[in-house]
């Protein structure tokens, strides 16, 4: 019995010299316990922060979609406007490229013609 009492008091003991050395420095520098309260209060702000930034994201992706969904008909007449004037532009432009065939055709010749001379 007496060594497990002394084991109880060694243990006592010990435990007591660190508690009064840990509470000692930690009146002494009181630093890392105010650092470590600010470091929790700024995570917790960042924390805040940030759920606001998914919300106002999750909102401003919503107010996306909504204005997509109403451009599309927009969209759509745009590209059936685009589709008519091509198929309307499409003989003209064979035209002129048949113009333009002519036109180097008869320089090609004036230019062979002058060349003989």
């Amino acid at each position: 019995m007496a060594k497990k009492n002394k084991h109880r008091f060694l243990k006592l003991s010990f435990l007591t010299f660190l508690s009064y050395h840990g509470g000692k420095y930690v009146f002494n520098h009181p630093h890392p316990v105010i650092d470590l309260k600010q470091n929790i209060k700024e995570t917790v702000a960042s924390v805040h922060q940030f759920s606001q930034a998914v919300a106002h994201l999750k909102t401003s992706t919503s107010n996306l979609q909504q204005a997509i969904d109403k451009t599309q008909p927009t969209i759509r007449a745009i590209q059936q406007d685009v589709a008519r004037f091509e198929y309307k532009l499409k003989p003209r432009l064979e035209k002129i490229d048949q113009l333009t065939q002519d036109i180097n055709n008869q320089l090609e010749g004036s230019s062979q013609t002058k060349d003989k001379k």
